[in-house]
């Protein structure tokens, strides 16, 4: 628990081994709304300036740049209505909350050319006087972790993630196909397996290898924990009358898990292209599986069986 302090300069957020700030003049109430899921990932020590990713400046107010952006996507969250605009040297997602009619915005500052370039950066967000809704501020906060933290290797995935034998693995596929539902027929038939995240979790690519990270994102499940392991396999989920979970080649495994990666991410080409590079690091060292399977106990026990040779289960 975070216990807040008069004159705290900002509320400091550490996902995936990355610290970023949340400043406001309404930082106790914003602690407040916020410790459920970030609790577990704040600390109320200051950070070095050099050491934060990027500060969410709640209480600036978001410019939008001059003239017609490179490019603009469309889509919805929830009942939501979300745009984002990219232009040359910054991108700017706005979302418009249906019940409130309310615009809440975030700017990105964009990458340079440069390799070398990997600066932290302040993100503004507008609130329009007031915070935005929990899921539309994680949403805002997510997507200014991607754009910041990608050049360095780190990606968010939409997954279900459990941890086993101090290694995770994620469940990918699209939703409504089941990797919740797997995840729990894990929990309930893999003695020792445990959940790490249930929509979100974040990957960690190095030379070291790659590293799976709870985050304060897990969808509907109040799963917030945070803790890392090593990345055993992916495994895409497919229906089917039958329960059968095959390898995937590299190209086959790109496919299975670009889908999975953050769409908005992906609708810049250089943003696309850090993406698709780290990706690369990945999954030439973590296998990728596609599970085709019914939603039941035998279904977990042929995937750890085959992830883990366990067939004791």
């Amino acid at each position: 628990t975070i216990t807040y302090r008069e004159h705290m300069p900002m509320i400091y957020v550490t996902v995936a081994g990355e610290t970023f700030g949340i400043k406001t003049v309404k930082q106790e109430a914003m602690l407040h709304r916020m410790e459920k899921n970030y609790g577990p990932f704040m600390t109320a020590d200051t950070v070095p300036a050099e050491k934060v990713l990027f500060i969410a400046d709640i209480d600036r107010t978001v410019t939008v740049p001059a003239g017609e952006p490179l490019k603009t996507f469309d889509y919805a969250l929830t009942e939501d209505a979300a745009r984002l605009r990219i232009y040359p040297d910054r991108c700017l997602l706005s979302i418009t909350h249906k019940a409130s009619s309310k615009t809440f915005s975030i700017a990105c500052p964009l990458r340079s050319d440069s390799p070398d370039d990997t600066p932290a950066y302040p993100a503004d967000l507008t609130m329009q006087g007031i915070a935005p809704p929990g899921h539309i501020l994680d949403h805002l906060l997510i997507f200014a972790l991607s754009v910041a933290a990608v050049g360095k290797g780190i990606l968010l995935i939409h997954a279900s993630t459990i941890r086993y034998r101090g290694k995770a693995v994620m469940f990918l596929g699209e939703s409504g196909t089941g990797k919740s539902t797997h995840s729990r027929m894990w929990l309930e038939n893999i003695e020792g397996s445990t959940l790490l995240n249930d929509d979100a979790p974040a990957v960690r690519i190095s030379a070291d290898g790659t590293t799976a990270y709870g985050t304060p994102w897990s969808g509907k499940t109040p799963c917030y924990r945070a803790e890392h392991y090593p990345l055993a396999a992916l495994v895409r989920i497919r229906r089917a009358p039958y329960n059968q979970i095959t390898r995937l080649n590299t190209l086959q495994a790109f496919g299975a898990v670009l889908p999975s990666c953050l769409p908005t991410l992906q609708q810049d080409d250089r943003m696309l292209d850090i993406l698709c590079d780290a990706l690369s690091h990945m999954l030439s060292a973590v296998p990728v599986y596609t599970l085709d399977c019914l939603p039941n106990a035998d279904a977990a026990r042929v995937s750890s069986k085959a992830l883990f040779g366990d067939a004791r289960q």
